[in-house]
């Protein structure tokens, strides 16, 4: 196996591993803006429309954040894997891959387009977007290669 084999293998692995700490990081701030977002609301919200809004955004926000911990999880630990180039590690990043670039096609299919004036709805939109084809991209690189020996 060529040096320049080695080096994509390296290259795709520490880009998996970058990507999952930024998303645990993004899961952790969905956690820890909670407490934040609730005082906002609290201020800016009677108290009817405070009991209307904030228990679909308290589960909302729960979810989302404990769901990308362990799929930032699994991406860094399948940066590891394709660095080895374990088959399952390639796998493992390409459902990863996948289930981040679900989430802007589906803000574009079921969000109205208001939300899109937001700039950090937008700025939320595109990272995400980002980061899924910047797991797929160096999964598609070595993808040729994992069938091959290690050396």
């Amino acid at each position: 196996m060529t040096t320049e084999v080695n080096k994509r293998f390296r290259v795709c692995g520490n880009v998996l591993k970058i990507e999952g700490i930024l998303l645990l990081v993004v899961g952790i701030i969905h956690l820890i803006v909670i407490p934040l977002m609730k005082s906002t609301f609290v201020r800016q919200l009677t108290v009817p429309d405070f009991n209307t809004i904030w228990p679909p955004f308290l589960l909302n926000h729960l979810l989302v954040g404990l769901l990308l911990i362990p799929l930032g999880l699994t991406t860094l630990y399948a940066g590891h894997g394709v660095i080895n180039r374990e088959r399952w590690a390639h796998r493992v990043g390409l459902i990863n891959a996948a289930t981040v670039l679900c989430l802007p096609v589906i803000l574009v299919m079921v969000m109205e387009r208001r939300y899109f004036e937001a700039v950090p709805f937008v700025a939320a939109s595109v990272l995400v977007t980002i980061i899924g084809l910047s797991i797929l991209w160096p999964l598609l690189w070595v993808r040729k290669d994992f069938g091959k020996g290690r050396n």
